[in-house]
């Protein structure tokens, strides 16, 4: 049985056992296989262990000489599971604004109006006639406030809306007010 003995003292000093721990547990392993051998009992019914490297990493484990191996460290997968869901939402997301924009070009195409710039004239002093007949070519929307179906041509234009700005217009009528009286 000293082959076994050699082997036991092998791991030890594999496993970093101080060599005077490891030289008294093998003559303690000599000493209980030479009792066991008088008494008539097998070293196998004495061991229990017919490997001699792992009899004696657990032996030495025992006895609280060697660390124990770390238990392998666990691979969180839930942070993950998190990422990959956030990115599922946002390409979800993505994938529905988008589906509204492009089913437009599938179909007749949208007439957009251009936005113009329309220079409004200033009337301001002008007989009502004359001033009617300038801002008519001008702009597609007028009117006279106070006088719901026009005017007579003797009046004067005293007020006006708006007065000589440029207006962006995008599709709705320009509207221009104009304010009359006797001059």
């Amino acid at each position: 049985m000293t082959a076994y003995v050699e082997e036991c003292r092998q791991e030890w000093k594999r496993l970093g056992v101080p060599d005077l721990l490891a030289e008294e547990m093998a003559t303690e392993l000599e000493s209980d296989l030479a009792e066991a051998q008088a008494d008539g009992v097998s070293a196998a019914e004495l061991l229990g262990e017919s490997d001699p490297r792992r009899f004696a990493a657990n032996w030495a484990g025992e006895r609280g000489l060697v660390r124990e191996p770390a238990p392998p460290k666990r691979r969180r997968i839930w942070p993950w599971i998190v990422v990959a869901l956030f990115l599922v939402l946002f390409v979800t997301w993505t994938a529905l604004q988008t589906a509204g924009h492009g089913s437009a070009t599938r179909g007749r195409p949208v007439e957009v109006t251009p936005s113009r710039r329309v220079s409004v004239p200033n009337v301001i002093g002008m007989k009502a006639c004359k001033a009617l007949r300038t801002v008519a070519h001008t702009v597609d929307d007028w009117r006279i406030a106070g006088h719901p179906y026009g005017s007579t041509c003797d009046e004067t234009v005293v007020g006006q809306s708006p007065v000589g700005h440029v207006i962006r217009r995008d599709g709705h009528p320009v509207i221009v007010t104009l304010r009359v009286g006797r001059s």
